[in-house]
Order: C-alpha cells, then structure tokens, then sequence
C-alpha cells in the first residue's frame, strides 16, 4: 500500500470512528419506571407497552414499580437518571399534573425535568352510587344532593386523587355541599362503596367495571366524550347536561430532560404503532380505557393545559397544599 493510500485510510477511520463506535437505539435494555404499586392501570399499561416494544426494537423493556410519595419518588428517579433513553417514566395525571397545584414545594417540574414522548392511555371517570341509593340516574344524584346539603359524603382514593378532583370540579360546576371521605386508594374505597358504608364516589372504568357487571354498584354517568363500549348502558355527562364535563385518569410516557430527540421520537412513534394494533385496542377498550396515543408536542400542550385546569380545581376548593 502506498504511503499515500495510507494517509487517506488513516484519516478515513479517525473519521469514522464515532460512528463506528455508536449504536442504533436502544443497544440494551431500558428501565420503565412506574411510579406506582403493581397492578393498578398505568402498570398494566406499562407492561403491555414494553412487552410490544421490546418485540418491535429487540431489546427487553423491563418495567420497575416504584410507589410512594405521591408518585413521587418514582418520577425522581427517572428526573435524576442519565438522559439517554434507557430508563423511561411511564406516569399518570397525578404525579406529572395534579402534584404540580397540590404540593408546596414540589421537587420536580413535569415540562421542565422531562421530554414528553407520549400520551398511552385514558381512561374515564365514571361517577358510582351504591344501589340502595335513591340516585338512579345523574339526575336524580343531583336532587339528592341538593336536597341533603353537607349530608352526602363521597369516597376518593386519596386526597388530591383525579377521583377526588373530579368529584370537587362537579360540585364546583353544579354549587353541591358534599363531604370527601379520602381512603388510601382505589380497592378499600370501592370496598367500602359495595358496602353501603359511602354512598357515592368516582373511579375509573378499568376499576370499577367489575363491580358494575355484577350489580353491586351502579354507575350513573361517565365522563368520556361518548359512551364507553365496556359500558354501553351509562350515560355521558354531556348526553345528561352537563357540557364540556369530562374527566378522566391518563397515563403517558415521559423521559428525562435532554433525551436526545431522534430516541424520543422513535419511542413516540413506536407507541402510536402498538396502540393502532387491533388486538391492543381491543384488550384497553374491554378494561374500560381508551387507547390513546399523541406526538411529543401534542403531549406536551396536553399536560400543560392539565395542569392549568386541575391547578384551577384545586385553587376554587381552597385545598391546603401538602408540605413534602
């Protein structure tokens, strides 16, 4: 070889070197933080979510449950994670909207600490009575409140819960006087609504449809745009009169600040695929969720005008905010 032929390669591999060295994304196996205890929607949501993606882009995505906190603790651990696209938040309203207007000092900021990459799920609120309530429809809960002012208590998972705000953003909407019960989330606050022990409260679907099949709650109206296949029967709010009233729990896929954007849009586009397969419509639409998936800047404008309106719920409720 030439001395001139090997003064060209030489250069030519310095060249090339960085990108010789670099690898398509993802080149091992990405965290999915849930900042949740197993089994509730976002985790299964989670899972079934990184069991597709892992088939699609041929590494494992292997989700980690990490409540506590609000969600809290969860969500810090993705905001303090290397920005490189290995450890993914998969999150929900509460930890990424509604703790924004509920803590004083919140030690996260969800637009600022993270580049959103989807949206992966909603699923609506349905408003529940117990059966020997004299509510049969929306109509008739609204008499009966009105009739009974600060004598009908209600059951949330929590305080500052989408259950609970979406119950106060009603009694904002409707001037009802009603008493929160908080529980310590979803199952003992349902147990006890089965129980007669409450007589009304709002969950999702995914949550409660078990118990409205079988009869032991009823639910009144729901608070999707339109009528949810897993409920045909319910009623929307807009269909009872109240327009505009939607609410609802999300779920949505973030990673932290700085991801370079060629990993988040390739997560985000990914995500929209398997949302758009039959079968996986089919499996969140029977659970009561609608399979919902967005673009990084559809789901940025999405969690900050949630922010803005829970922040507004809360303000008019004049909720203490929790000191972390």
């Amino acid at each position: 070889m030439s001395r001139t032929f090997r003064v060209l390669f030489a250069v030519l591999a310095l060249l090339s070197a960085p990108h010789a060295g670099a690898q398509r994304y993802p080149a091992q196996p990405v965290k999915v933080i849930v900042p949740f205890a197993p089994g509730g929607a976002t985790d299964i949501i989670a899972r079934l979510l990184a069991e597709r993606l892992a088939q699609r882009l041929g590494q494992p995505f292997v989700v980690e449950n990490r409540g506590g906190a609000s969600g809290i603790t969860g969500t810090q651990a993705v905001q303090n994670a290397p920005a490189n696209g290995y450890t993914l938040l998969l999150t929900g309203n509460g930890p990424h909207a509604t703790n924004v207007a509920l803590f004083r000092k919140l030690p996260y900021d969800p637009l600022k600490d993270f580049a959103q990459v989807s949206l992966t799920g909603v699923l609506p609120l349905v408003l529940n009575v117990n059966p020997m309530t004299p509510a049969q429809s929306f109509e008739d809960f609204v008499k009966w409140v009105q009739a009974n002012p600060g004598k009908v208590s209600y059951a949330s998972p929590g305080t500052g819960s989408p259950p609970h705000l979406a119950m106060e953003l009603l009694a904002q909407r409707l001037s009802l006087s009603m008493v929160h019960v908080p529980y310590k989330g979803s199952a003992p606050a349902i147990n006890d609504l089965v129980a007669g022990h409450v007589p009304v409260m709002f969950d999702n679907v995914f949550a409660s449809i078990g118990n409205v099949r079988s009869g032991r709650i009823r639910s009144i109206a729901v608070g999707a745009g339109r009528r949810m296949a897993s409920l045909p029967n319910v009623p929307t709010f807009i269909e009872a009169g109240m327009q505009g009233f939607e609410v609802a729990s999300w779920t949505a896929m973030a990673a932290p600040a700085g991801t370079p954007r060629e990993i988040v849009e390739l997560l985000s586009a990914e995500v929209r695929h398997v949302f758009l397969q039959p079968e996986i419509q089919t499996r969140l639409v029977e659970q009561g969720a609608v399979p919902v998936a967005s673009t990084p800047e559809q789901t940025e404008r999405f969690v900050r005008d949630e922010i803005q309106r829970w922040s507004a719920v809360v303000e008019n409720a004049r909720m203490e905010r929790i000191a972390n």
